[in-house]
């Protein structure tokens, strides 16, 4: 008499198995998606610093910086030279705060970046170019040098009639 085997259905080792695969499968895909939602939130905050880096640089070029009438040489006071640190350091006329939209606030309370700039003259005998650099940093940050800004921006602006 022969006996016949069923060969329906999975046996228990099977189902481990796949249930093992299965798990481990998904537990990357979360490790994925928490990565990809890290570094979608870092572009946001990325881009809102390079925008408000942008603002500052085109503010700070659209101010007076050329000759009137008969060769006098006109400068906005918003364009004095700054203090070498003013990059580093939250010096006065060359700082402001922002929230999290980039928005300018008018005290350091609440705000998510800081906007600094620093203007230098070129050469110490020909004050004619200027040099702006603006940096913006995530607050609260671990340290506030120029390298580790979330976005630094420079332009060079000659005087001109």
């Amino acid at each position: 008499m022969i006996h016949k085997q069923s060969v329906s259905g999975f046996t228990l080792v099977e189902t481990l198995v796949a249930t093992g695969l299965i798990v481990t499968a998904v537990a990357g895909l979360a490790q994925l998606f928490d990565l990809s939602v890290r570094f979608t939130r870092d572009a946001g905050q990325f881009g809102v610093a390079l925008v408000a880096a942008q603002d500052k640089i085109e503010t700070l070029r659209a101010l007076p910086f050329g000759y009137a009438a008969g060769g006098v040489p006109i400068t906005d006071t918003r364009l004095d030279a700054a203090p070498p640190d003013s990059l580093g350091a939250d010096v006065e006329r060359y700082v402001d705060w922002l929230d999290e939209q980039g928005f300018a606030l008018s005290h350091s309370g609440g705000a998510a970046y800081v906007r600094r700039w620093r203007i230098t003259t070129m050469a110490a005998d020909e004050p004619e170019t200027i040099a702006i650099e603006v940096c913006v940093f995530r607050l609260p940050g671990v340290t506030s040098l120029p390298a580790h800004a979330d976005a630094c921006l420079a332009t060079i602006r000659v005087r001109q009639s």
